[in-house]
């Protein structure tokens, strides 16, 4: 298997697949209840499930380091960086397209129902505009996931600023941006708790996730560029990447075991976040140089396929489990079916096929032709530069 796949690097995109496999994994959990355990072993994962919404932190961390890899390139190799109107069509044609398609589909079905024309037309212009995580009215209306793309967005407006000082002081920003982070949960804590949880979840409060990505990214350029000597200690990079994902279990761990305090998991956030960002930091840079064993671990068929397909199964999976439930599918016995110990079984097995295919129908006949067509109308030709022993990459 090759490491690096048009222009995508493999084990990057395994931590990809990791993240939407959580994020599925804790809504599916919200909604059957069902209590995860390996038979046999009788080993409970409860807390990856009741923790998978950890796993949109590690989107952002991919976000950073995906931007920010080609200007690092440019940088340390002394090359031309991509334009402005590249970054900005590329990112509008990967996430506007499907994004638009899902809530006019979630509108037309009434996912979604409004008092009055205004609530709705309001709630589309904030949707359109990426501005609907700011308010409690339309912050989970219309898909609940959707609250992730107005921080994604709001990221990408200040990312041409924030890589002009990051690729000339990339320690200092991301030190920066840590204190942003940390400042603005402290004050999320210490102010009034009317909305907690949506002050938490807007763009600040992440920052942190984007900058260790971004100084991931600029981490693996230059060790691959300018020290291949530390670049070839593929067992110390190995154990860096193992301690990573240790860490992030352990706090995926702590936060379960936090689950029945007050105002959980907030006061968790607080604490915590940028720990979390520090593993995702490790798991990720020491897997772009771990032995080639660890990377093809990580870097397996399965999650290669979700990375492949996770901004739609991200997009639809949670409205398509709503809606099986809604039309009973599959059946199941009495009115409330959490009575019902076979559906709470059963459910998995409808719910899961029925988003992935979903998703891999919409990514393979809709956002992929998308994506090559404005490919073909910009006529970009990917540059190859080095990154890594034995491979390269493409941007």
């Amino acid at each position: 298997m090759d490491l690096v796949r048009g222009g995508r690097i493999a084990t990057i995109d395994g931590l990809r697949g990791i993240a939407i496999a959580l994020v599925v994994w804790f809504h599916l959990w919200q909604i059957d209840w069902k209590n995860a355990t390996i038979p046999f072993v009788n080993l409970s994962l409860q807390p990856i499930a009741e923790t998978g919404f950890l796993g949109v932190a590690l989107f952002f961390f991919i976000s950073g380091f995906v931007l920010t890899l080609p200007y690092t390139q440019a940088h340390l190799g002394g090359t031309t960086p991509p334009s402005l109107r590249h970054f900005a069509g590329r990112r509008f044609l990967k996430i506007v397209p499907s994004y638009v398609l899902c809530g006019a589909v979630m509108l037309a079905i009434g996912y979604h129902s409004y008092a009055t024309f205004a609530d709705a037309a309001r709630d589309v212009a904030f949707h359109l505009l990426f501005i609907h995580n700011w308010f409690a009215a339309t912050n989970t209306s219309i898909d609940g996931v959707m609250w992730s793309l107005g921080v994604e967005i709001q990221f990408y407006v200040l990312f041409p600023l924030l890589i002009l000082a990051f690729v000339r002081r990339p320690v200092v920003l991301a030190l920066a941006l840590f204190a942003v982070a940390n400042g603005w949960r402290i004050w999320c804590m210490l102010s009034s708790h009317f909305y907690y949880e949506q002050r938490l979840a807007q763009l600040p409060g992440y920052i942190d996730f984007f900058a260790a990505g971004m100084l991931a990214a600029f981490a693996y350029v230059a060790i691959a560029t300018r020290r291949p000597g530390l670049a070839q200690r593929r067992w110390a990079f190995t154990a860096l990447s193992a301690a990573g994902f240790v860490a992030l279990t352990l706090l995926a761990n702590d936060c379960y075991i936090h689950r029945y305090d007050h105002e959980w998991p907030q006061l968790w956030a607080v604490q915590w976040r940028s720990a979390l960002a520090l593993a995702c930091f490790a798991a990720a840079l020491g897997s772009l140089f771990a032995v080639r064993g660890f990377q093809l671990a990580l870097a397996n068929p399965a999650l290669l396929f979700l990375a492949a397909i996770s901004y739609n199964l991200y997009l639809w999976h949670q409205s398509l489990a709503n809606i099986l439930v809604h039309l009973r599918l599959p059946p199941y016995a009495g009115v409330d079916p959490h009575d019902d110990p076979h559906w709470m079984l059963t459910y998995w097995f409808v719910a899961i096929p029925v988003a992935l295919g979903v998703s891999a129908l919409i990514t393979y006949g809709f956002e992929q032709p998308i994506l090559r067509l404005g490919k073909r109308s910009r006529g970009a030709r990917p540059t190859t530069v080095p990154a890594a022993p034995e491979t390269v990459v493409e941007t």
